[in-house]
């Protein structure tokens, strides 16, 4: 049995034991199940180049060899999450539809669904944008939204959480994350050092502890909250060259590609390096020579400028060519 079908075999398992699930509750509990599972492919964003990517979207095919080979994988990008989506439910007899942007400029364009329920508005949802906030156990943002105002919602937030109470997603003690940033804003709020600000933040960014998840979806994640705290000057992710800035890396071991999550902060004292440890869900601080030296151990910077790196690497070239 392929693993689309067993999935299917297991919601459906999953509804009998339920007993009283209405159609929006079963779009709702796969919806949040799949975003539980996937990841977006990393080499597709960020460490994809314009063929690479092109070549990573024609893969991802309505193809059920392809979308089965998704869920062997649990990696994805928006196209094949969204045609995954869209079988899985149609077997349920949901009415859904796989939309395809109308931006013709890009080569890429993002892919998402429309649902019509049978009582009510149709509906969009877009689980790729989800994953990370399912994964963070925050508050979906991309579901259930109007097909013609994407700013309001056809499933209130009300009737979302509702459903999330009843299915477990959420209770009194363990409520979305994202609103427990409410609590940290309230220490950063008395912190007037940015230098200490923004190691405060990024030593406790994240509230609920996920070791699997994704590279992509983790920064993402990351990005979310720190724009809550900062300006742009302070941080801007589009374009990587405010004081706080998300650095792509990995190494590979062994044949196989470790990426490493990884912010540099630029502070009156020089550059700061933080990596994401996954044990203690929180960056730690390395300084900016000990980064250079892992850099000089193949760690490898993709696309991205450290202030200082360039500097530190020809100290440690210098240092190494006076020893000999």
């Amino acid at each position: 049995m392929s693993n689309l079908n067993k999935y299917i075999e297991n919601i459906k398992e999953y509804i009998l034991q339920k007993g009283d699930m209405t159609e929006t509750e079963i779009i709702r509990h796969i919806y949040i199940d799949l975003g539980k599972r996937f990841s977006f492919n990393p080499k597709f964003k960020p460490f994809g180049n314009s063929k690479n990517n092109q070549n990573l979207y024609k893969y991802h095919s309505r193809n059920l060899t392809d979308l089965d080979k998704c869920l062997e994988t649990n990696t994805v990008i928006c196209k094949s999450v969204a045609y995954i989506l869209e079988y899985i439910l149609k077997k349920f007899g949901v009415n859904i539809i796989t939309f395809i942007d109308s931006d013709n400029y890009r080569k890429c364009p993002h892919v998402y669904n429309i649902i019509t329920p049978k009582d009510g508005k149709p509906y969009m949802v877009d689980l790729q944008e989800d994953m990370y906030h399912i994964q963070s156990h925050s508050f979906t943002k991309n579901f259930g939204l109007s097909v013609t105002d994407e700013n309001t919602y056809v499933i209130s937030r009300f009737e979302q959480e509702q459903m999330d109470r009843k299915s477990g997603y959420i209770d009194d003690e363990n409520y979305y994350s994202d609103d427990y940033l409410y609590l940290l804003k309230y220490d950063v709020d008395f912190m007037e050092n940015f230098d200490e600000k923004a190691k405060f933040v990024l030593e406790n960014i994240d509230i609920y502890n996920n070791p699997n998840m994704g590279y992509t979806d983790r920064q993402w994640h990351h990005k979310t909250v720190l724009e809550e705290f900062f300006n742009k000057k302070e941080f801007n992710y589009s374009t990587g060259n405010s004081k706080i800035r998300i650095i792509d890396c990995y190494k590979d071991i062994n044949n196989e590609r470790h990426y490493v999550n990884c912010i540099a902060v630029q502070t009156k004292n020089g550059t700061q390096i933080y990596i994401y440890n996954k044990k203690q869900y929180r960056y730690c601080q390395m300084d900016l020579m000990n980064f250079a030296k892992a850099v000089q151990n193949g760690l490898v910077i993709h696309n991205c400028n450290v202030p200082g790196l360039n500097k530190a690497l020809r100290q440690l070239k210098e240092e190494k060519q006076e020893l000999r």
